[in-house]
């Protein structure tokens, strides 16, 4: 009587571990792609309600934005725009020692990342500290935004401006 294995049943044990691994890698990558858009919806709501709560402090908006079109109900913020009144949350938090929104979920790059751009983003604490990869960076040199679903890169927040509620929405581009 022979001991082993024959190829035939080492041919079967080969493919079932494939199938079983084809299944995990998919369920993986979903997973990635589900918490890219979870953090990019979180980013969103983080700087919205930074906005709200630097308004309820000050009266006012950050940054300068100038809302001359009125024969419009809604006002979308230029990528300066954004990235200054982001900036300005940033810095009067830190100055004031009480923070407008929670940093740590921010997501920055050097590079603006427009659409069709493949600028890379890092996480804002990241940023500032520096990584193996980049040196740190100042909020000077900041641009805000959040991860694109698919691929991790870079994109700028989407603000509207509603003139008739004196509100501020966040989405993604």
């Amino acid at each position: 009587m022979k001991k082993g294995f024959t190829i035939v049943e080492l041919m079967m044990v080969v493919g079932i571990i494939g199938i079983l691994l084809g299944i995990v890698t998919t369920a993986a990558a979903s997973s990635i792609k589900q918490a890219r858009v979870r953090k990019a919806e979180a980013c969103c709501t983080v700087v919205e309600q930074g906005l709200a709560a630097y308004y309820a402090q000050h009266g006012q908006w950050p940054g300068n934005f100038s809302t001359t079109l009125t024969d419009r109900d809604a006002y979308e913020l230029s990528s300066s725009e954004v990235n200054n009144m982001i900036r300005t949350l940033v810095r009067e938090g830190r100055q004031n020692n009480t923070p407008y929104m929670d940093v740590s979920g921010l997501y920055v790059s050097r590079q603006v990342g427009e659409k069709g751009s493949k600028a890379f983003g890092l996480d804002f604490r990241d940023a500032v500290r520096g990584t193996k990869r980049t040196a740190a960076m100042s909020v000077a040199q900041m641009n805000f935004g959040y991860p694109e679903t698919d691929h991790g890169y870079f994109r700028h927040f989407k603000i509207v401006y509603s003139i008739p509620t004196d509100e501020m929405k966040v989405s993604q581009q």
